[in-house]
């Protein structure tokens, strides 16, 4: 359980078909915000309430060595080549059914796992979630398929907006009214991507080029941008979007959208 309100629906949906049901968060970041608050602490809070009205046993399992080393000094070295990577997708596969699961193995057996993506599965085959809108199943499709077979997604056939929020509602769940989480866990909802980037890789500011060779403006690092975004220049009827990156040259490449 994250603390949200698709994993607290999750646990009730399990719970109200008389199944034997515990829950486990995953701690994987562990510093402060700008505000002295620490999401993870908030969020294991929200947890605590939803399990103590379920009535169901809570496990804190500390996954931030595994995390930094597995997914985020990953991520980091990506981002150090001007590649851009998808932290979620890996951090499902080598995190949450990777080293989550064989620590939760070692709490006593356990038949099912189950989580709050929206997600189908057959078998061990992996489906989209019926509610296209917040289908999950690309930062699945890593993982896997062996893993499936005792995974299930009980929010895989419902709406967020039409069933889940009314069923936290109905629920009284505590976290029925919490905002949706959006940003990626280590950096939060309130800071800048690339703002947070910089405190871990060095800034190389270089020129944006059109393709006939033209500077059009500049960068703070190829890690700020990454291919098909907004190349962030001004004073042009026709938006430009970065296409290409050269590393060598320390140089972004841009396009106006007409041509993407």
């Amino acid at each position: 359980m994250s603390g949200g309100v698709d994993s607290s629906v999750t646990a009730h949906l399990l719970k109200a078909r008389g199944l034997d049901v515990e829950a486990v968060f995953m701690r994987n970041w562990d510093t402060r915000d700008e505000r002295g608050e620490c999401p993870s602490e908030l969020d294991y809070r929200d947890v605590k309430a939803v399990c103590k009205q379920l009535d169901i046993k809570c496990h804190e399992i500390n996954l931030v060595k595994e995390y930094w080393n597995t997914v985020f000094s990953f991520t980091l070295d990506e981002y150090s080549q001007g590649r851009t990577p998808n932290p979620d997708i890996l951090c499902n596969r080598e995190i949450k059914f990777g080293v989550l699961l064989k620590a939760i193995s070692r709490l006593g057996p356990f038949q099912w796992f189950a989580t709050g993506h929206y997600a189908r599965t057959i078998g061990d085959k992996l489906y989209r979630g019926l509610d296209r809108r917040k289908d999950q199943s690309y930062y699945l499709a890593a993982v896997d398929s062996k893993y499936f077979s005792h995974t299930v997604f009980p929010l895989g056939l419902l709406d967020k907006k039409r069933d889940v929020r009314k069923l936290a509602l109905d629920s009284g769940l505590v976290t029925a009214n919490k905002e949706e989480s959006m940003g990626i866990c280590f950096v939060g909802e309130r800071r800048r991507f690339d703002a947070f980037l910089a405190e871990y890789l060095p800034q190389h500011p270089g020129d944006i080029m059109s393709e006939n060779g033209k500077v059009l403006g500049r960068h703070n690092g190829m890690f700020t941008k990454t291919i098909g975004q907004s190349a962030g220049i001004s004073g042009w009827q026709d938006k430009w979007y970065i296409y290409a990156k050269d590393m060598k040259s320390n140089r972004m490449y841009a396009v106006q959208n007409r041509y993407v």
